[in-house]
């Protein structure tokens, strides 16, 4: 085949994969979901390939920070603090003014499941010099100016096409507002 063809061909490969791209960057959060029946909209079996992911700490602390903007409070962003048995723990997002912090605990459940959300358990991984994993600290209870949010408890769905009966990115975004808005006020 000549190289026109394949030309061709890889135009219309990269044509289909922006447009795909594009529906799902396009997505708007769903209202009728919030932290209180997220869990209902999880969708796992079916004709159609469902994917599940979870938003990240890189894209959590933002989103994090720009809410505790919203609500006027300034941000630092990862900082070590002590802890009253002289421990240190490095908060993702830290307010000196008010003296509260959140921790974005990494990693998640291969199945989202709602008894999940229970968790308060957070574990700070260290490393050695020569980036290798070293202990870890898990912290069963943090003291109570410190929100501590898990990764397993932000995920969404999607599929090939568009559909508008799962849990999107956007809406899982939102979830973590609600939860950061949530657990500052019982602060």
């Amino acid at each position: 085949m000549n190289s026109t063809y394949h030309n061709i061909i890889a135009f219309g490969i990269l044509i289909l994969s922006f447009t795909t791209c594009k529906a799902q960057t396009d997505e708007s959060p769903n209202p009728k979901i919030n932290s209180e029946n997220y869990y209902e909209h999880y969708h796992s079996g079916g004709t159609t390939k469902t994917t599940t992911n979870w938003i990240r700490r890189h894209e959590a602390v933002p989103i994090i920070i720009d809410e505790l903007e919203k609500l006027g409070f300034e941000t630092k962003q990862y900082i070590l603090f002590e802890l009253e048995n002289e421990e240190e723990i490095i908060l993702d997002v830290y307010n000196r003014e008010k003296n509260f912090g959140v921790v974005f605990n990494t990693g998640h459940f291969a199945f989202p499941n709602k008894s999940q959300r229970n968790s308060r358990i957070y574990n700070q991984d260290k490393f050695k010099i020569s980036g290798s994993l070293g202990r870890r600290k898990v912290y069963e209870e943090l003291p109570k100016n410190i929100i501590a949010l898990q990764e397993t408890w932000y995920w969404y769905q999607t599929q090939s096409s568009p559909n508008d009966k799962l849990l999107n990115k956007k809406t899982a975004e939102n979830i973590l507002r609600e939860d950061v808005r949530k657990q500052l006020a019982e602060l």
